[in-house]
């Protein structure tokens, strides 16, 4: 009933809908930094740390063992490896600004380039979907 195709394409709704859901929170910044800005960009967080867990880690293994070409394997691995790079800024981010870390770098300044990390790593997985599933390389 519920395919590897099928998990893939519920798998893109939900980064569809935390970048959707993460433009609102930047919507939100200037208006309410503490309030709604934060609690959106929460929920983008935890979209993605379901959509990996529940997703991406049973693909990433699937699709190592049927053998995929090198240079898309290389792609699947940085997106994978930024993607984490993404959830850890994001919990450092929430951890200073909610004063429970001493702060080493500005979370401010950390916010911008993880939002640029997070457009990044989200093009590469919709180029990864596309050369997966469509059969359509970008790349």
């Amino acid at each position: 009933m519920f395919s590897e195709f099928n998990h893939a394409f519920v798998n893109l709704l939900l980064q569809i809908l935390s970048v959707l859901i993460l433009a609102v929170a930047i919507s939100q910044v200037s208006k309410d930094p503490a309030g709604k800005h934060c609690r959106l960009v929460s929920i983008a967080v935890f979209m993605q740390l379901f959509s990996i867990l529940a997703f991406m880690f049973p693909s990433m293994s699937t699709l190592t063992e049927i053998g995929v070409g090198s240079s898309l394997k290389t792609q699947m691995y940085l997106h994978h490896l930024a993607g984490i790079f993404i959830i850890i800024f994001s919990l450092y981010i929430k951890l200073a600004v909610d004063g429970r870390i001493k702060p080493i770098v500005n979370p401010f300044n950390l916010m911008k380039i993880t939002l640029a990390l997070w457009i990044v790593v989200f093009m590469g997985g919709l180029s990864l979907y596309l050369s997966l599933w469509e059969g359509i390389s970008l790349l």
